[in-house]
């Protein structure tokens, strides 16, 4: 289930007749292993016994993810990351092995945010003190792997080095594909999670605070919430008093399918929220995840099916885009795909006949087996295609360039007044749905900007927004 967090701002929502007021994160960073995006800086001389490190990660696919780096070689490094078995690894070499820590926990909820403190103290005299690692504010005390350094190693953390967020320093490979949001780094402690979040009355959910101490001589606090450039003074700013900037590589923040500066966040309000993406976890066929789990890819001459993560209420009206880089001289389809007991086809997110959608090679509307609206004209390369949906009513519309069909013609739907719809859907449980054929496809359901203002009374797919 995802994340919900608490909320607040202007816009305050209710758990069990309470008010649920706190902590706001309202930025996150998207890292896109496809672009190599990262974050590097080089740290001054500090204490390497001792350090914490909290952050907020959403991820975006399986397999090895490095979430914070150091080190120049396979024999001289430190790494914290995802591993490819969905556990969580914590290894240095200085040049021998000193520490090695898998989980045996998995972490594979890509629809939720995770909370992790990696807290380092190898003064400790009891060798599991010395390395201790907490999730929503729990420790973790399973380990597969578990060697532990001797009391009072040195650790390559906090060297005169170069230390990377989101890619191993010293071969750029593996990088790390999803969000990340509100990043402490404290040098010279071992801290616990109450330093950095707290059980919410109200839900019993582990939610963020504000960081409130000192951060030491290396330490940092990154939010992400300067998205005037992309540099060291703005998306890589150091918000605490220390001034220590990362620089970004691989990041962008122009407009479109590759901007990451994102509203994706661990916590729930007007402002930000946490978003749906597509799911890894539900899939037919070999479609191909990512960029943080919005960009959908096909290679093969036939469709391949994903689903998102949040399924629709049966209230509310819901709006979404969706882009591709080429014409379509295959098709994609796009549109809502009904939750049943049998498995998926690649073209289909049910039971044959449930899909409904819109090919794009011909600007086709199908409800169920029946086409009923077909043009023969291809959309344009990255034009906007859009869908609306009332779950109150079932009715759902198809645009392109905010320009919205109807089940007769393309110009006449008119979401925003209720009237000419494409479809109306018959009762049930509704995921958005994407299907690709040969080709890439980039969804956007509101983490990053939209394109075209929604209809009026239409809002994002975000926990906030949820009823």
């Amino acid at each position: 289930m995802p994340f919900l967090g608490t909320t607040g701002g202007g816009s305050v929502k209710q758990y069990g007749g309470q008010a649920n007021l706190g902590y706001f994160i309202k930025n996150s960073l998207r890292f896109r292993a496809s672009a190599g995006g990262y974050l590097n800086r080089t740290f001054s001389s500090g204490d390497q016994q001792k350090f914490t490190l909290s952050l907020w990660v959403k991820r975006g696919n399986s397999g090895i993810n490095r979430i914070f780096t150091c080190g120049s070689s396979g024999s001289s490094y430190f790494q914290f990351r995802f591993d490819s078995d969905d556990k969580i690894l914590i290894s240095s070499e200085n040049p021998s092995l000193l520490l090695n820590l898998g989980t045996s926990q998995l972490f594979r909820d890509y629809s939720a945010w995770y909370h992790l403190v990696l807290a380092i103290d190898t003064t400790q005299a009891t060798p599991s003190n010395t390395v201790r690692l907490y999730v929503n504010g729990t420790e973790v005390t399973s380990f597969s792997t578990a060697t532990y350094p001797t009391q009072n190693t040195n650790l390559l953390v906090n060297s005169n080095i170069a230390h990377y967020i989101g890619e191993l320093s010293y071969a750029l490979t593996n990088g790390y594909d999803g969000y990340m949001a509100e990043i402490n780094f404290v040098n010279a402690q071992q801290l616990t999670p109450s330093s950095f979040g707290k059980t919410d009355a109200a839900t019993g959910q582990w939610i963020p605070k504000k960081y409130l101490s000192t951060y030491g001589t290396n330490g940092f606090y990154l939010k992400f919430a300067d998205t005037s450039g992309i540099t060291a003074a703005t998306i890589g700013k150091d918000s605490s008093p220390n001034g220590n900037n990362w620089t970004p590589s691989g990041i962008s923040i122009t407009a479109g399918s590759t901007y990451d500066a994102m509203i994706d966040s661990p916590t729930l309000s007007g402002a930000a929220s946490n978003y749906c993406v597509m799911n890894p976890l539900d899939a037919k066929g070999t479609a191909t995840l990512t960029d943080g789990n919005l960009t959908i890819a096909s290679a093969g001459a036939t469709h391949r099916n994903r689903k998102a993560t949040f399924m629709l209420p049966s209230t509310g009206k819901w709006y979404w885009e969706l882009t591709t880089t080429s014409t379509c001289s295959a098709s994609v389809i796009l549109g809502w795909g009904l939750q049943t007991t049998s498995a998926p086809t690649n073209a289909t997110a049910g039971d044959v006949g449930t899909f409904m959608g819109q090919n794009d090679a011909n600007q086709d509307i199908w409800n169920e087996t029946t086409n009923v609206l077909s043009t023969g004209i291809a959309v344009a390369a990255n034009a906007i295609r859009q869908v609306a949906y009332d779950a109150g009513t079932g009715k759902l519309w198809f645009g392109v360039n905010n320009v919205w069909y109807s089940s007769t013609d393309l110009t006449s739907g008119n979401p925003s007044a209720g009237t000419n719809q494409c479809i109306t859907l018959s009762a049930g449980d509704y995921f958005p749905t994407v299907s690709p054929y040969n080709m890439t496809a980039n969804v956007n359901f509101g983490q990053r900007p939209f394109s075209y203002t929604p209809p009026s009374g239409f809002v994002a797919l975000n926990a906030f927004n949820l009823p």
